[in-house]
């Protein structure tokens, strides 16, 4: 009795070789390569990483199957029995379904008997379990994957049963049985660590990690059968909550020690960024904080003299690096003392197999099995190393470091280690009119100077043809349509050369974009009002703002609006009259004003405010349409420096939010799923639009002041009715009600609205769906989030300032 190997396979030695060295270079390129995905947002980098994590596992399967389907002649073809048993099995093969194959590859160049596969491939067979376990950098390349971890779970008990028949069929024609059984345990420990790490950024997994101990708080039942027994012996007794309880824990708190440590800790970014991503990481499996980590987040990023937009951000920038690592990489594993542990014994088994394989006689090994012996050795040694210095390296050992009083050490590691982006630090931009014109951004030569050839018209819309036959346009659209813009976040505040750059750029350059900073100035001095404040109410609507804060909160800009929009209506209305031929322009003088008075207030309330209170995916086109229209106003006189950086801001978060609508749906949950089909009606009309204007302006060089050109006196739901969803001539409206003020106070205005919308979009996208993103390099709207969470403000808290104190009293009778 005993295991019969299955029918020899000779031809596909080569094919083994091939396939474990390319299972190592694709291990080495993950390692590297896998961290590239959360600092670029481009989807060639992405497709690199996706292609390159996909066939590391689909290339160690196909290796492991290979030699399974070889195992005859790796197993022992060298016996009489084994010969027979395998003549026999070939010969039932070759009769039933003609799968014996001719002798091959391998065969005549091996030194064994038998005429068989090598046997060093048994050697092999646990190095595709170490590669099916994949580098510290990448575990899971998306969310769900995170989520699939039994699966993981079932594969490497499949896998390993699979390793474990080829080894144990080749222990006596195997030259290296303790290096293999080395390799084997390494593998295992590889495999595990992945399959844990996977658990441990699953939803369940990542919340179990971080929950408590649950609170039942005070004992409720203790005391009310206590007050029964009292009550039943004749006692006089009575329950009252001591008053002010709550209002000493608030008290305490902020005079306690740990608000004063926040205020005056010295403590380095990394240190500071891991106590908040402690306290903060709730947010992304949706859970709720408590009144005591608003109060000392809001103790570090609002008190603080010396805060500034660049330390909030870098701050922030850490703590979702903590998130990314925690979430896709081996993180929960290597920075725990287990995984230190497992990571010696591995390193500790590699070097040791190295040993013994140097030590073996090869002379009966071929020169190729032994290259690749070595590669396969000292590459998974140089692996372990270059992950001991990743992790050596890393913020989180930093952390460690300081804790434990080694801030020289600290600084070796800050010093020897490369300063890659955090994160993408670019936004993702796609134009409306440029879209639908079917002209790149870059294409517009009469505003933008342009650094590369452009593509013909002819060939784009070739291009735009064919995408939209193959159904591709998305790919087409990323690299041609959708612009990525740098915005300034990590060293903004050591950036004064380039922020002294602003007051000399060309007509034609624009200036920096410090979006940041501007967002950083508003949330800040608002959360500031409502520091101390306990109503849930109030922080709610402050949240909930996506542009009533600028048109209707803001008092000295509405005065401003107010002004310019008369002064405009008003030199309106004397151009008519000075053309009309009545007599009597006195009489007609008194009637304008009340008609300049009701059409002001039409503007105002008709027009701007009805733009920000309808859904809020039509506010979004409406806004963006409008933004687009204003940046192309010619402007009589030189824009003062702020209102060219108003203007910067507003068209990069513009053109961001549409982004957001038409590729990110899902972190705009505030459109309640009908933003696309809004932004499509409105394309068909933009397109329709356009192509009538062909005849007057063939090239669409002057497509915006054709859109501005058109009557629209008429609301155009009176005319078209409510069918289509299109918004494009109420964005004209919008836009020429906008164009009515002076630049300074439409800038003001545009650039505080949509710093309103983009709060309120961060504010009601879930915890979870951000995660997601920073497998993506990042976004905007997350660090947004982010930071609002730190200041206090957003509906993730429950305030309550601690628990109510009952107490039993008994009377003396």
């Amino acid at each position: 009795m005993g295991f019969n190997p299955p029918v020899p396979q000779n031809d596909s030695d080569w094919e083994i070789r091939v396939a474990m060295l390319l299972s190592l270079t694709l291990q080495i390129l993950l390692i590297f390569v896998g961290p590239m995905r959360k600092r670029s947002s481009h989807p060639v980098p992405r497709f690199a990483v996706w292609s390159c994590y996909l066939l590391a596992d689909w290339v160690a399967d196909l290796g492991l199957g290979l030699l399974l389907n070889n195992l005859g002649n790796i197993g022992g073809g060298n016996g009489s029995s084994s010969s027979s048993s395998s003549s026999s099995i070939s010969h039932l093969s070759a009769g039933v379904g003609g799968f014996k194959r001719g002798p091959g590859g391998g065969s005549t160049n091996n030194t064994s008997s038998g005429g068989g596969s090598p046997p060093i491939f048994a050697f092999w067979t646990p190095f595709l379990l170490l590669h099916l376990g994949g580098p510290d950098t990448i575990t899971a390349y998306s969310l769900e994957d995170n989520e699939l971890w039994l699966r993981h779970l079932i594969g490497l008990l499949f896998e390993l049963f699979s390793a474990f028949v080829v080894f144990s069929c080749s222990v006596k024609s195997n030259p290296m049985v303790p290096a293999t059984a080395l390799i084997f345990l390494v593998g295992i420990i590889k495999y595990g660590e992945r399959t844990y790490s996977l658990y441990s950024g699953s939803v369940s997994g990542f919340r179990d990690k971080i929950l408590g101990e649950p609170n039942p708080g005070p004992n409720y039942a203790k005391l009310m059968t206590e007050f029964d027994s009292k009550k039943n012996a004749g006692l006089l007794v009575e329950i009252t909550i001591a008053d002010g309880e709550a209002s000493k824990a608030k008290e305490a708190l902020e005079e306690g020690e740990e608000v004063r440590l926040v205020k005056e800790s010295n403590k380095s970014l990394e240190a500071m960024a891991y106590d908040f991503f402690t306290m903060f990481r709730l947010l992304f499996v949706n859970l709720i904080l408590s009144y005591k980590e608003r109060r000392i987040s809001q103790a570090y990023f609002l008190d603080r003299h010396d805060m500034t937009a660049g330390k909030a951000f870098e701050v922030v920038e850490v703590e979702l690096n903590f998130i990314y690592d925690m979430v896709y990489t081996k993180a929960p594993v290597s920075h725990s003392s287990a995984g230190c542990v497992l990571r010696c014994v591995g390193t500790a088994c590699l070097v040791i197999a190295i040993l013994l394989f140097a030590l073996l006689d090869k002379t009966a090994i071929l020169p190729v099995d032994r290259g690749i012996t070595y590669a396969l050795l000292l590459g998974g040694l140089a692996l372990d190393v270059a992950a001991i210095l990743m992790l050596l390296c890393s913020n989180r050992m930093i952390v460690f470091l300081e804790a434990k009083h080694m801030a020289w050490l600290s600084r070796v590691a800050r010093a020897v280690r490369l300063q890659p982006r955090r994160w993408s630090e670019r936004t993702s931009q796609l134009n409306f009119i440029c879209y639908c014109l079917g002209k790149p951004k870059e294409q517009e030569g009469r505003r933008q100077c342009c650094k590369r050839k452009t593509i013909p018209p002819s060939v784009m819309r070739f291009l735009i043809w064919v995408a939209d036959k193959v159904r591709v346009r998305e790919t087409l659209d990323d690299f041609f349509f959708i612009q990525r813009k740098p915005v300034s976040c990590s060293h903004i505040d050591n950036n004064n050369n380039k922020m002294n750059h602003l007051c000399c750029w060309h007509k034609e350059e624009k200036p920096h974009v410090d979006v940041l900073t501007y967002v950083f100035d508003r949330l800040k001095k608002e959360a500031q009002k409502f520091k101390g404040s306990t109503d849930y109410d109030l922080m709610k609507k402050l949240c909930g703002y996506r542009g009533e804060g600028t048109l209707l909160d803001d008092e000295g800009l509405v005065r401003n609006i107010k002004m310019e929009l008369t002064k405009a209506t008003r030199e309106a209305e004397l151009k008519k009259k000075d053309n009309s031929s009545s007599t009597n322009k006195e009489e007609e003088m008194d009637e304008s004003e009340y008609l300049v008075e009701k059409m002001v207030k039409e503007k105002l309330d008709g027009v701007l405010r009805n733009s920000i209170e309808r859904e809020f995916d039509e506010s979004l086109l409406l806004w963006h349409i409008a933004t687009d229209l204003c940046c192309h106003r010619e402007c009589k006189e030189p824009r003062m420096h702020d209102t060219n950086g108003l203007m910067s801001i507003s068209e990069t978060l513009s053109e961001y939010m549409l982004y957001l609508l038409v590729r990110q749906p899902e972190m705009l949950l505030a459109t309640a799923g009908i933003g696309l089909l809004r932004y499509r009606d409105t394309c068909a009309e933009a397109r329709r639009f356009f192509k009538s204007a062909e005849a007057w302006d063939p090239n669409h060089d002057d497509a915006r002041r054709m859109l501005l050109s058109v009557n629209t006196s008429k609301k155009p739901a009176d005319v078209k009715g409510d069918r289509s969803k299109s918004v494009l001539f109420d964005a004209c409206i919008l836009a020429k009600v906008l164009q009515e003020l002076d630049d300074d106070t439409m800038w003001r205005v545009v650039a505080g609205v949509w710093r309103e919308m983009l709060t309120y979009a961060a504010g009601k996208c879930h915890g979870s769906t951000h995660v997601r993103q920073l497998s993506r390099g990042g976004e905007l709207i997350t660090l947004v989030w982010f930071l609002m969470a730190h200041m206090g403000m957003g509906d993730m808290y429950r305030i309550n300032e601690g628990d109510a104190k009952a107490k039993l009293i008994v009377h003396d009778q």
